[in-house]
């Protein structure tokens, strides 16, 4: 018998902080009734120690993690809201309706600041890379997302999938793919790049041409 993986939740509230009281009464009422395994609170007001390293900068703000998914949340939010990110981090496409909703929300920063904490978190931005369907006003925010890495360990452990993806036979996933493997900042990849410029397809000479000026500047 399989048992669903545990929820876990981290609250950062303050002394006098107006929208605390009803993101902290909402996690515990969900802790209370087991929709919530863990809930650990730190009031910044007495330690701010932790909310340092993670770059807190308002509350309250909480994550909620599952599995690969971790997401973070700062501000107002109303027990609804909260119940229904609960039920969404347990999802199989949990993190993606997470990161969807950012980018279309301009939060673009609670994506990033997610998996600079939780890096694991990043295969949901490689699955939403591979699909198709994948609108491109989400594309568009998932490059601005990328390219934030740019030269970090997050790119260097998912050249590999970059390179699947540089393998289809999706012209524009192809061109964004090369771009991606030069942003991870690896100078052995300038061969597999390198093997791009001798491709049929104009477009795809001139990405991996791009994309080896992009590579050489970031390891100059």
């Amino acid at each position: 018998m399989t048992h669903p993986s545990p929820l876990s939740v981290e609250l950062f509230v303050a002394t006098g902080c107006s929208h605390c009281p009803v993101v902290l009464n909402e996690l515990s009422e969900q802790l209370k009734k087991g929709a919530v395994a863990s809930l650990k609170i730190t009031n910044i007001a007495v330690d701010n120690e932790r909310a340092t390293q993670l770059n807190i900068r308002s509350v309250p703000w909480f994550s909620i993690a599952h599995d690969s998914s971790f997401m973070i949340f700062s501000g107002s939010h109303t027990p609804k809201e909260i119940r229904q990110w609960i039920k969404i981090s347990q999802s199989e496409n949990g993190m993606r309706e997470f990161v969807e909703d950012a980018l279309r929300n301009g939060q673009l920063a609670s994506v990033i600041q997610a998996i600079e904490i939780e890096p694991a978190s990043f295969a949901a931005i490689i699955s939403m890379l591979k699909d198709e369907d994948t609108s491109m006003e989400i594309r568009i925010g998932l490059d601005a997302l990328i390219e934030s890495f740019a030269a970090s360990q997050v790119l260097k452990d998912h050249v590999d999938a970059f390179k699947d993806i540089a393998h289809s036979n999706n012209l524009r996933l192809q061109i964004d793919a090369l771009h991606y493997i030069a942003l991870a900042g690896n100078s052995e990849d300038k061969v597999f790049i390198r093997e791009f410029t001798q491709h049929k397809d104009q477009q795809l000479i001139d990405a991996a041409v791009e994309a080896l000026d992009t590579l050489d500047e970031l390891t100059a």
